[in-house]
């Protein structure tokens, strides 16, 4: 029987959360169960046993409510299906997620692992309130497990003991992600693409602005921003930007397609020639972490990417590897980096080989799950 481990993420499953269900899917000697407090998404990222708060029946959730509220924090059912299930190890996914999780991880006696993403250590370390939460995390927490080197000293200098500290890169399931080399296109637009949610850290606005720089020197460009907006505040972003384009009078050369679920997203890209990510820390503090899942992706497709120098993405698509880095937010090397790759289409078929090698080498998600099973083992 394989040995189970309890996951705690909520909730289960964000639109954006494809590298999650990535690594809790694809696991093969240990046994997967979801605690949560709501599932979503179920069609895009469907999992045998997810169990949540919200599927219990109204008098049970009360319940459980009121016992949280006296037990020291935890909803008492995710307790009981540890114990049913034989749980030896918690995983929570998030940094909030982990520190929730205290008391679950010490009514169950289960050795506690959390993984950082991005936000949740680089918005909260300005916050004095989480700073204490980190201190009670990293003491009571067995491991963190971080994207990259960045990220592990981001997490190093909030007071993490370093030997409680291990990368573990995301990964993408390099089968069902085809190569196709990129060629200029004979006649026509070189089509650029930037994409994620409709936050600051994405740099959006300053991938606008560069493109419009960078258009100057290379009319036949074509920017597509697939942006997505989960609530009123990304809405408004979007709009924002919208704007900008107009007030720019880019509305020739810049369109805004519809987000798409992961499969077709992936299935979208095929039409593109180079993935434009400017990531930069936002104004409240926030930044990739890390790095957005979607830079694999691209890389592994075999599309040029110009990246940012911020956190991870060097790491995920080192200089003149997948494509070429720029300093982060600076709009005019940013503008200069993407006109140097749209000009060098002889460089395209080498760096779409070499970032997909240096993918299949780093982030393919079926080596970086037998890691993560491997780190399970040592844990329990």
């Amino acid at each position: 029987m394989k040995p189970v481990v309890l996951h705690s993420v909520n909730p289960y499953l964000f639109r954006t959360g494809s590298w999650v269900h990535g690594q809790v899917s694809r696991l093969k000697r240990w046994q997967p169960v979801v605690v949560c407090t709501r599932r979503e998404n179920t069609d895009e990222f469907p999992l045998d046993e997810v169990h949540a708060w919200k599927d219990l029946s109204a008098p049970r959730q009360w319940w459980e409510r009121a016992h949280k509220a006296l037990n020291g924090g935890y909803f008492p059912f995710m307790a009981q299906i540890a114990k049913r299930r034989g749980a030896r190890l918690l995983h929570s996914h998030f940094a909030g997620k982990g520190w929730k999780d205290l008391p679950l991880a010490r009514a169950t006696g289960l050795p506690h692992v959390t993984s950082f993403y991005g936000a949740d250590i680089w918005v909260n370390s300005r916050s004095a309130t989480w700073r204490r939460r980190f201190g009670e995390l990293f003491e009571a927490g067995q491991l963190f497990l971080v994207e990259g080197n960045a990220m592990r000293k981001k997490v190093e200098s909030l007071g993490c003991p370093p030997e409680k500290i291990l990368v573990q890169h995301l990964g993408v399931d390099l089968s069902a992600v085809p190569f196709t080399q990129r060629r200029a296109p004979e006649s026509g637009h070189v089509r650029v693409l930037i994409c994620g949610r409709a936050t600051a850290k994405k740099g959006h606005e300053l991938a606008i602005r560069a493109f419009q720089r960078a258009l100057r020197e290379r009319s036949d460009l074509r920017l597509s921003c697939m942006l997505i907006a989960v609530d009123d505040e990304q809405r408004a972003e979007v709009a924002r930007l919208e704007a900008l384009v107009r007030e720019l009078g880019l509305e020739f050369a810049v369109d805004f397609p519809p987000p798409l679920p992961y499969s077709a997203w992936r299935k979208s890209l095929e039409r593109y020639h180079v993935f434009f990510a400017p990531s930069l820390h936002g104004p409240d503090g926030d930044a990739e972490g890390g790095a957005p899942v979607a830079l694999i992706d691209m890389s592994a497709q075999g599309i040029p990417v110009v990246a940012a120098s911020h956190c991870d993405l060097p790491e995920v698509v080192p200089h003149d590897v997948g494509g070429l880095v720029f300093a982060e937010g600076d709009e005019a090397a940013a503008a200069a980096a993407l006109v140097e790759v749209v000009s060098r289409p002889e460089d395209w078929p080498r760096w779409g080989r070499s970032g997909r090698a240096h993918v299949e080498a780093n982030y393919d998600l079926f080596r970086q799950v037998a890691e993560l099973e491997r780190i399970y083992d040592r844990l329990t």
